[in-house]
């Protein structure tokens, strides 16, 4: 990206800021997710800013960006709750009294450590946002996608889902 690029990026994000929030609220009610799609439609926006401010419509390329986001955070809840869902359904009522450990390890005989269940348990069953899982856990926002999905990776290799 050179200085003009960001520079471009950078008004963007200083006059759309506002408006790609108050949108991204209106859609995923939950400020934390908002915030986390309008960064992720700035991240990529810095990743392509060719296209960005190549395009006769700066302006509307964020948006539809920040749209495409919104619809793939909505994709991606929806399906691990759908998951959740199969897996409570096919494999019986889950328990989620996270202090006795030694009954999650018996009813899931031993699929995942406890910190892994219980960032997929708060993501899923709770709702939280990785950024909220992150502050809580002490790692990053891509440790903890990674762990969800390398989670749900052994779950249904586990549970042949």
């Amino acid at each position: 990206m050179d200085s003009a690029q960001r520079k471009i990026i950078e008004e963007l994000y200083f006059k759309m800021f506002d408006i790609l929030m108050a949108y991204a609220r209106s859609n995923l009610d939950n400020e934390a997710l908002a915030e986390e799609a309008v960064q992720e439609a700035f991240r990529i926006a810095c990743q392509k800013p060719e296209d960005l401010c190549g395009c006769p419509n700066p302006r509307g390329w964020l948006m539809q960006t920040l749209k495409y986001t919104i619809r793939n955070i909505q994709c991606k809840r929806d399906a691990a709750r759908r998951f959740a869902d199969k897996l409570i359904e096919e494999h019986g009522k889950m328990v989620y009294d996270m202090e006795d450990e030694m009954d999650i390890d018996i009813l899931y005989e031993n699929i995942a450590d406890l910190r892994d269940f219980k960032i997929f348990e708060d993501a899923i069953i709770n709702g939280y946002t990785y950024l909220e899982i992150s502050q809580k856990y002490n790692i990053t926002v891509s440790a903890c996608k990674k762990r969800m999905e390398r989670f749900r990776k052994l779950l249904r290799k586990k549970l042949k889902l």
